[in-house]
């Protein structure tokens, strides 16, 4: 049994715009794929840091795997108490929808701080065996989170945005 954590791109460092885009279709293609494998492979936690973009599709995709194996936990790693503050309403209403299916959430800071999404970040990897991160070198929190990952020694499977 091992854990993983994600990171990702947010919806504006995406290279297409809309999750109806076929690049976007086919990166949350991947991101399930990439789930199961990870889940046939003896994966059984995994972790996000809910986040709009990726954290949220990988989330979403863990989510729809727990219906075969029952045995999958999501814990939602959250960086404050409302980091969904500043979001329009469908994105909160997802966002809520998603932390009421999760096992278990973890707050990092109980209101917003100047570094509370790095630390955030830093959690993800100390906690992880694997990362998988939505990547493609753009500096940014996912570049900060891979190369934490990497000086810690984790395993990184790294997934084009396109």
């Amino acid at each position: 049994m091992f854990r993983v954590s994600f990171t990702g791109y947010r919806p504006a460092k995406l290279p297409f715009f809309g999750e109806d885009d076929p690049l976007c279709i086919a990166l949350k293609q991947r991101i399930e794929s990439t789930v199961s494998e990870l889940a046939e492979s003896g994966a059984r936690e995994f972790f996000s840091g809910m986040a709009l973009g990726v954290d949220i599709w990988c989330a979403e995709a863990v989510l729809k795997l727990k219906q075969k194996y029952s045995d999958i936990k999501l814990t939602a790693m959250i960086p404050c108490h409302d980091q969904d503050a500043r979001w329009n309403e469908a994105e909160r209403a997802r966002y809520h929808d998603i932390l009421s299916q999760c096992d278990k959430t973890i707050c990092i800071s109980p209101v917003y701080s100047k570094d509370c999404m790095h630390r955030r970040n830093r959690a993800l990897v100390e906690i992880c065996d694997v990362l998988v991160a939505v990547y493609d070198g753009k500096s940014g929190g996912t570049k900060y989170t891979v190369d934490h990952a990497t000086k810690a020694g984790r395993r990184i499977i790294t997934l084009s945005p396109v």
